[in-house]
């Protein structure tokens, strides 16, 4: 599996696949073969969970073109410091930079769900190879998560919980289930501060779709980070949080717009 070492040595775990590896034609004559898409995956996650379960990743490569997942500092196979200095500083931004400096990409589209959608949202408004957004699970209430622990503490506090069936809120139980039992460099993640996603919004130029389930009560609306938007709109599809992501109405939503752009 391809791993990278990031600006600061934490070792990164991705996956890069092309349409070719699926249909066995090695034709780039097809300008959709020579799109570039990367997956952001969100907390307590992975690009597993995320996007190869629910069927995302399969869909994406089959429009064409090269489809990159990321397992973000902390999650997955990537590398996990328990230092809380390893997650400041916007270190998730910069593993993305990182990674398309490491591939040599000078052009994408991101998609990120929830955690990895507010670190494309703070990518896009810095970054100019960044030229269209899928956010998944980002809206008014995803998108203000900036701050220290003190924001967070309640997160923290689910993370060590030694049983999930002791949490009562459903989303810091199923975010504590998700986590398994290697929790330490989540909860120094949750420790860490973190950069203000809202306050950049306005720098953010490209096409951005917003997707999120109508019951969804982490993300919430849309509205108020679309009124940020220069070139936003949003779509609404069944599930939650944890359950969109699988519904045909978010692949087809997604697929809609990536074949736009």
């Amino acid at each position: 599996m391809p791993t990278f070492d990031s600006f600061d040595g934490v070792p990164l775990h991705y996956t890069d696949h092309t349409r070719a590896d699926v249909t066995g034609d090695d034709s780039r004559d097809d300008p959709d073969d020579r799109r570039v898409i990367v997956l952001l995956h969100g907390f307590s996650a992975d690009s597993e969970l995320n996007f190869v379960r629910p069927g995302i990743l399969a869909k994406v490569l089959d429009l064409g073109g090269r489809v990159i997942a990321l397992d973000a500092r902390g999650h997955g196979r990537s590398g996990r410091p328990t230092e809380i200095a390893a997650y400041e500083h916007d270190a998730m931004r910069r593993d993305v930079q990182a990674l398309l400096d490491h591939l040599a990409i000078d052009e994408c589209i991101v998609v990120g769900y929830s955690m990895g959608g507010q670190t494309a949202l703070r990518l896009a408004a810095v970054d100019p190879r960044v030229h269209a957004l899928v956010l998944l699970g980002v809206g008014d209430g995803t998108s203000r998560v900036d701050g220290g622990a003190e924001r967070r503490a309640p997160m923290i506090s689910a993370l060590r919980a030694d049983d999930p069936a002791d949490i009562e809120y459903p989303a810091l139980r199923q975010f504590r289930i998700m986590a398994g039992d290697d929790r330490e460099p989540l909860a120094a993640l949750m420790s860490a501060e973190w950069p203000d996603t809202r306050g950049i919004v306005d720098a953010v130029k490209c096409p951005v779709l917003l997707v999120i389930g109508h019951d969804d009560d982490q993300a919430l609306s849309p509205d108020a980070l679309l009124e940020l938007l220069s070139n936003g709109s949003a779509v609404r599809v069944p599930g939650n949080h944890f359950t969109a992501n699988a519904t045909p109405e978010l692949h087809d939503a997604v697929l809609e717009f990536l074949a736009a752009n």
